[in-house]
């Protein structure tokens, strides 16, 4: 066994050559990319023109989730990016835009005055997700010069029966 570790050691030094020569002057790194040359990839991700805060005020636990943040009573988070858009009496209150285009809940609905009442519905596709989440709504009142709102969000998970259904109060503001 001796003899044919030797043997080996020998066959594969010798297999080297002995022509190889450490370089004397190192290979200098290859130049970082400048900002030019760096591939451009464009958003389309609505810009964050308000942030909210939220509690957990209410939980009714049944079938499906809850899952994700907020699903315990007294629950917080605090600056929240939302974008809102408001076209006559038609709005749009898209919640949690860094987690946009997958995981944000992109709200629609009507505007009357400064009351609004806005929803997501998943409609029958909610039971191919893990989470059985299956919409929620959000009902509130933006103050008379639009600068802030106050609304309430309630989020569902499972059957409309015996569902999952968490409550949320929303304080919002604008920003610039």
């Amino acid at each position: 066994m001796r003899r044919l570790t030797l043997l080996t050691l020998f066959i594969c030094s010798s297999g080297c050559g002995g022509n190889y020569a450490t370089p004397t002057t190192p290979t200098p790194p290859p130049a970082p990319l400048s900002a030019a040359s760096a591939p451009v990839v464009p958003s389309n991700r609505p810009a964050t023109n308000w942030k909210a805060d939220a509690i957990v005020t209410a939980v009714v636990r049944g079938d499906g989730g809850p899952c994700g943040w907020g699903t315990s009573p007294g629950e917080t988070r605090v600056g929240v990016e939302w974008n809102i858009k408001i076209d006559g009496a038609a709005i749009s209150m898209d919640e949690d835009m860094p987690n946009w285009p997958t995981d944000d809940i992109p709200y629609k609905g009507t505007l009357s005055g400064n009351e609004f009442t806005v929803a997501v519905d998943l409609g029958p596709d909610w039971l191919k997700w893990v989470c059985q989440w299956r919409g929620a709504t959000l009902s509130g009142r933006f103050s008379d010069d639009r600068s802030t709102f106050e609304a309430t969000e309630k989020v569902f998970w499972g059957t409309v029966e015996g569902g999952t259904t968490v409550t949320r109060r929303w304080s919002g503001r604008a920003v610039q």
